[in-house]
């Protein structure tokens, strides 16, 4: 599984469950997650950001994921 991968499953479980790994989260949270982890909760995106690159530099490695409920799309 690519690191891409774990974050997305991380993501989708953190916003279905408000649970991930022990964490309990709310909607409106902003989650750092790098390689499956979280690495920080922050109510602004920029914070979470912002300490998942004082981690890991690279633009290409991690996300930052809003605690929401997921909405399925419907095409016709």
């Amino acid at each position: 599984m690519s690191e891409y991968e774990r974050n997305q499953e991380a993501a989708g479980r953190i916003c279905r469950e408000l649970r991930w790994n022990g964490l309990d989260f709310r909607l409106g949270d902003y989650v750092a997650l790098l390689d499956g982890n979280v690495i920080a909760v922050a109510d602004d995106p920029k914070e979470a950001l912002l300490a998942l690159r004082s981690i890991d530099a690279d633009p290409s490695r991690g996300m930052v994921v809003e605690v929401a409920t997921p909405v399925t799309d419907v095409i016709r």
